[in-house]
């Protein structure tokens, strides 16, 4: 199945061979792939000289549930995996991008790949323990995703309790976050560093949810990092 896309080539001179797949977030109720934020962070690659496929995927009221939006996701990486050579791009080089909901998203995908089918995974102020949510959101959100009011379903199908992604894996957070508190970041880092899973958790003072939809210093730093780490 062919996903919403939108495709952000860099210009040949420019080119590194490295792509990304972004995954918006919106809570897994609104959002796009047309969102500012997609659409900053698609402008700042492409300028490093990384190729971007930005998709959309179901949302909860048209037909989504985790389930569904997981499914979704890793269509889209199949669909990039055969459609990057076409491209000039490195299949060995895709990683996947996720904001908040897009980053829980990723984790879910993620899990299910070897190390090698994915090159590096990026999670920007993701949502780990949906039990442990905060604000008006914090108890709807998961009755509609998992379609249960039990706590302990919550937490075991988040990613802090699935089985964690092998690949490389940064996690970006504020201090800041009103939604998700930077204290999952922490934890989940932890949790993989038991594993011994590489882990790269950079913490943004001061930095609310959702930073990226703004021009300030973690937006920029948040950028920088996502960049770096994804065109090693």
């Amino acid at each position: 199945m062919q996903p919403l896309a939108d495709v952000y080539l860099p210009p040949a001179n420019l080119a590194t061979g490295a792509s990304v797949i972004l995954v918006h977030g919106g809570a897994f109720v609104i959002g796009s792939r047309a969102m500012k934020p997609m659409r900053y962070l698609a402008a700042q690659l492409v300028d490093a000289g990384v190729a971007v496929c930005s998709i959309d995927y179901r949302l909860v009221f048209r037909g989504g549930r985790i389930d569904e939006a997981t499914d979704d996701v890793h269509s889209a990486l199949e669909f990039w995996r055969l459609r990057a050579r076409g491209y000039g791009l490195d299949a060995a080089r895709i990683s996947l991008v996720g904001l908040s909901a897009g980053a829980t998203l990723s984790m879910l995908v993620a899990a299910r790949l070897e190390p090698l089918e994915l090159h590096r995974l990026v999670s920007v102020f993701g949502l780990y323990e949906l039990d442990h949510l905060q604000g008006p959101l914090a108890t709807l959100v998961p009755r509609l995703v998992f379609q249960t009011d039990d706590r302990d379903a919550w937490h075991a199908r988040s990613p802090r309790g699935m089985p964690q992604p092998k690949m490389p894996t940064l996690l970006l957070h504020g201090t800041a976050d009103g939604l998700v508190p930077v204290e999952q970041a922490h934890r989940l880092a932890a949790h993989r560093a038991s594993l011994d899973l590489p882990t790269k958790l950079v913490i943004y003072e001061g930095a609310p949810h959702g930073f990226f939809n703004m021009p300030n210093a973690a937006c920029e730093a948040g950028a920088r990092e996502t960049i770096e780490f994804v065109g090693g």
